[in-house]
């Protein structure tokens, strides 16, 4: 019993104050039961979650260097070829023509031949510039996508297609140069003349339809169009030693077995031994 001072007696018991405490304590029951049957069922039924753990194992991954699809070097010579190309159509159109029919028609040989000398030309050097870079980008390519997994490379990039462009001009400055100095010792000038002649206006071939397949083989990644590049390389090839054998023909005083040994020499052995040297480090 409880006496407050300075105010009139009131009497409280000490059950009553245990029975407040205990409601004070105890939680409320919400009168709505529709909330309440929601969230026992939000317990039962969870929803599966949309991110699931990876399986993919971090163990052994090591960074790599980022590298382009393609380097932006070949961009710039396939654009630099093309534009020469067009250069030549524009200045030069009638040359040009000649040029495309001369392997075909010998009255086309002999009107280019007529109308100047095509060693001195601009449209020579142009068109030499596109042969070289487009059968240096042809090899390239195919040592990238074919010899690649077969070999260990020093050189990577363009230091590499660099040194191929250097190896076929320096190629070909030889050959023409032993053609010449052959034509000094046996006299024979003017038909040695027609016959590098012969050798430009294939090359200037090749070169042309080289430069289109090989836009595809490298923004493509398909071997096929290099196969096909080699496939049209081997048939301008052989064109070229049956003209070139008619050509030695017209010279009366040397006999057929003499020229074909000639011809064999300069074009077939230096082939056979860039065979042997790809087949030996490469295969």
């Amino acid at each position: 019993m409880i006496r407050n001072m300075g105010s009139p007696t009131k009497f409280i018991s000490n059950d009553s104050i245990i029975s407040r405490d205990k409601c004070l304590s105890s939680p409320k029951i919400s009168t709505d039961s529709t909330s309440d049957f929601q969230s026992i069922l939000s317990q039962k039924t969870q929803a599966r979650s949309f991110f699931t753990t990876s399986q993919l194992k971090t163990e052994g991954i090591q960074p790599k260097h980022f590298e382009k699809y393609q380097p932006d070097w070949i961009l710039g010579l396939l654009l630099l070829c093309f534009i020469t190309l067009a250069w030549v159509q524009v200045l030069y159109h009638r040359r040009l023509s000649q040029l495309l029919m001369a392997p075909f028609s010998k009255r086309f040989l002999n009107q280019l031949i007529r109308d100047g000398d095509l060693f001195s030309e601009r449209i020579s050097l142009a068109m030499g510039f596109i042969y070289v870079i487009t059968t240096s980008m042809f090899i390239y390519q195919f040592n990238d996508l074919v010899l690649s997994q077969n070999q260990v490379s020093f050189l990577q990039g363009f230091p590499l297609f660099a040194l191929i462009s250097i190896l076929i001009l320096g190629f070909w400055i030889l050959k023409i140069g032993t053609i010449r100095f052959l034509s000094f010792i046996f006299r024979t000038r003017q038909t040695s003349k027609e016959y590098i002649l012969n050798i430009l206006i294939f090359n200037i071939l090749i070169g042309l339809l080289l430069l289109p397949l090989l836009v595809f083989a490298i923004y493509l990644k398909c071997t096929i169009f290099l196969w096909i590049c080699i496939i049209i390389f081997i048939s301008v090839l052989l064109f070229r030693l049956a003209r070139g054998f008619l050509i030695g023909m017209s010279i009366r005083k040397f006999s057929y077995l003499f020229l074909f040994v000639y011809l064999c020499s300069l074009e077939i052995l230096p082939l056979v031994v860039i065979l042997k040297v790809v087949l030996k480090y490469y295969l």
